[in-house]
């Protein structure tokens, strides 16, 4: 699994995602992931203080490392577009009442994955919106299997086969296949 994530440069002024040579400057990075984290922080603060939660699952009030690991893919791939353009207010809201690995696994997986199902409008609309920004949340769930695939993990040990684990070496990347035993129990 050599692969690698290059982020992008949205600083042009049609926000359109599309991918630059150059990465942005990490000055203008951290800036655009300081203000997603209050705005989430904020938006998480404000739905604590009024009872209202939306999922079974407990959230924090500040983002997780997950959550920031998140932020920063969407800051590098889209720009300061991702705080200031309208239609990204839904992305923004959505790791506010869900956090950010939801987002990822919603976008890339669709419902199947949440354990709290948001509707195929809402999945088609992220996955639309978000559609630049899969290569890095890709690389995401690559880096920590274990927290973005929990569930397929689970679902792999009911099964009898291995779960997906982080590569530790060459061969290991290029061959995550579930163990024999495991293929023997399915059968």
């Amino acid at each position: 699994m050599n692969r690698t994530y290059k982020p992008n440069d949205s600083t042009n002024d049609t926000c359109s995602g599309a991918r630059a040579s150059e990465a942005m400057p990490d000055g203008a990075v951290a800036r655009i992931v300081s203000e997603l984290e209050n705005v989430v922080t904020l938006m998480r603060q404000s739905s604590m203080q009024r009872g209202y939660t939306s999922s079974h699952i407990y959230i924090s009030a500040t983002p997780s490392r997950m959550d920031m690991a998140i932020l920063i893919a969407l800051a590098e791939t889209y720009g300061q577009a991702i705080v200031e353009d309208p239609r990204f207010y839904p992305v923004i809201s959505f790791v506010a009442e869900r956090g950010g690995v939801a987002l990822v696994q919603q976008v890339l997986f669709g419902d199947s994955m949440n354990p709290v199902p948001s509707g195929a409008a809402c999945n088609d609309v992220l996955s639309s919106l978000l559609k630049e920004a899969r290569p890095a949340f890709e690389f995401l769930c690559s880096t920590w299997p274990e927290t973005f695939m929990a569930q397929a993990n689970t679902a792999l040990r009911r099964l009898g086969f291995s779960t997906l684990t982080r590569p530790t070496n060459a061969r290991q990347a290029r061959s995550i296949r579930p163990t024999d035993d495991g293929a023997n129990a399915a059968r």
